[in-house]
């Protein structure tokens, strides 16, 4: 009998001493990948990993069939959930039938065309709108071959660097306020690799710094399609309800944002309900939530001006001119020019107490100072 047959085992017993027992010949020998009950003396295969997959790959597959025939049920409910179902799996065999979906001859209810036209948004990464169906079926006409030959074998390695090449000249230019040559690179980045949703979610942002909110909002929303769980996409969709005057709408998302940034990360988020609050000049809760973001930036080691003067002005709606005041001097630390009206209104409020604005603050001005400077003793000029 040979070894490879047969394995001599040594067992510790409880007293001490070693057994040995011989396996008998049809004992399948233990190797690499096996699982051994020493107990019973049964060993255990793990699953073959390539089997594994197809199994996995034939059930997915027909998951998509069955929701792919779904889109044609009478039950409009049904169809909409297919949508969102194939948006999920993202399967790109679907394209033309979510495509289908859009054609204005069918009469979806609106729900239904949003789902679909969101569900070929994630597969395609593309975005023709949910009222275009000639335009995704002429862009489907022309590239489906190479769109599925791509989904097949999935973006190369050197789309990805060019996608990523793009995108950081694109973060360079929103840098230098040139919005509009942003917007084209990542747009390149978008289609060089539409599997990265930070480069939807930067396009958005190039497009709302042009004004253009209903745009970008749509790339927002294509980058929460992509990945839900991003807190980014959320805040910015609040930005722009927020600079569109809708503050309500704005504050959902913005809580919403809250909510995904479930460590706390973005300290941005509190300032932007602050704004909102301050706005309705609802200046107690503006003070809450800007003193929270204050302390998140400055943990985080951020001194932003803009944060400084948004407190001043908040302390001022309080009638805590002497706080206001500051603030103020916060943002002149840090080598910007606060609105010189409202420094103005600030000092007469102080003086007509009786207080002079100029001694009452040294201590602040150095210590915001030492925070913004780490390591660096010598007195600042504005400290003196």
């Amino acid at each position: 009998m040979s070894m490879s047959r047969a394995l001599r085992c040594l067992c510790i017993t409880l007293t001490g001493t070693f057994s040995v027992s011989i396996f008998a010949e049809d004992t399948p020998v233990f190797d690499r990948g096996e699982k051994y009950d020493l107990e019973h003396g049964n060993v255990y295969k793990d699953q073959d990993p390539k089997k594994k997959k197809k199994k996995e790959d034939e059930k997915s597959a027909k998951a998509v069939q069955t929701w792919i025939k779904n889109l044609k049920d009478p039950d409009p409910d049904i169809r909409k959930t297919a949508c969102d179902m194939l948006g999920l799996l993202a399967p790109p065999e679907a394209t033309p039938f979510l495509i289908d979906v859009l054609k204005p001859a069918r009469q979806e209810p609106i729900n239904v065309s949003i789902a679909g036209h969101g569900a070929l948004v994630k597969i395609t990464g593309q975005n023709f709108g949910y009222k275009n169906y000639d335009a995704w079926m002429g862009w489907w006409v022309k590239n489906s071959k190479e769109f599925l030959k791509k989904a097949e074998t999935g973006v190369n390695s050197n789309s990805k660097l060019a996608a990523e090449a793009a995108n950081t000249v694109g973060l360079r230019a929103m840098d230098i306020g040139e919005y509009s040559q942003a917007q084209s690179q990542f747009l390149d980045a978008v289609n060089r690799d539409p599997t990265v949703p930070d480069y939807r979610n930067n396009l958005g942002n190039a497009l709302r710094e042009q004004g253009r909110y209903l745009d970008a909002m749509e790339y927002y929303q294509e980058t929460i399609g992509i990945n839900a769980a991003l807190p980014q996409p959320y805040m910015n969709m609040g930005i722009c309800y927020s600079r569109m005057d809708k503050s309500i709408e704005a504050q959902s998302w913005f809580k919403k944002a809250i909510e995904k940034d479930k460590n706390g990360n973005i300290w941005e988020l509190p300032w932007m309900i602050g704004k909102e609050k301050m706005l309705r000049a609802e200046w107690s809760l503006a003070y809450e939530y800007l003193d929270q973001a204050r302390a998140k930036a400055e943990k985080k080691g951020v001194h932003d001006p803009r944060v400084y003067n948004d407190l001043a002005i908040t302390h001022y709606g309080l009638d805590q001119f002497h706080s206001a005041w500051k603030e103020l001097m916060n943002v002149r630390t840090l080598g910007f020019e606060p609105n010189a009206g409202f420094v103005a209104k600030v000092r007469k409020a102080l003086v007509d107490q009786g207080v002079d604005p100029d001694l009452e603050d040294k201590k602040a001005r150095e210590s915001l100072a030492a925070a913004a400077n780490p390591g660096d003793e010598e007195e600042t000029p504005n400290s003196k």
